[in-house]
């Protein structure tokens, strides 16, 4: 799970995005040189300045990875996401590409939702057996001694 909670404000190093994301700093350098993330300047001596929105679009893009989608996949949303939330014109939003997003978010959820209700079955179910196990295991302990 990628790491979540408050992104502090003014400029980060490619260090303290990678400590607030969980990345490390060759994914960081990769995800920059294919446009889901973008540093906001370079210091005087070459270092990635990056931005809170930055580390947002990485953290979006650890999420949409655990619900399996490609980095190519990924791509197109994360520039629809920045132009609805920026409101840039000259980023062009692709509905069919969020909506497809949408839907296997979704589907994973609904996956992810009878994953948990089978575990909740079993772990009910092996609790049960464990207690009737240790019951067992008491009696025989009594009848020895």
């Amino acid at each position: 799970m990628p790491p979540t909670g408050p992104i502090p404000d003014g400029p980060l190093l490619i260090g303290d995005v990678a400590e607030l994301t969980g990345l490390s700093l060759r994914s960081i350098r990769h995800y920059e040189e294919m446009g889901l993330a973008v540093a906001d300047s370079r210091t005087t001596g070459g270092f990635r300045v990056f931005g809170a929105e930055a580390v947002e679009r990485l953290r979006l893009v650890m999420m949409l990875r655990l619900m399996g989608m490609s980095l190519e996949d990924i791509q197109p949303l994360i520039v629809a996401c920045r132009a609805a939330e920026t409101g840039d014109p000259t980023l062009a939003a692709d509905a069919d590409s969020l909506a497809e997003a949408q839907a296997r978010v979704a589907e994973g959820l609904v996956a992810l939702e009878q994953r948990v209700d089978i575990a909740r079955l079993l772990a009910k179910r092996l609790g049960k057996a464990a207690r009737a196990s240790a019951a067992t295991q008491g009696e025989a302990a009594s009848a020895d001694a």
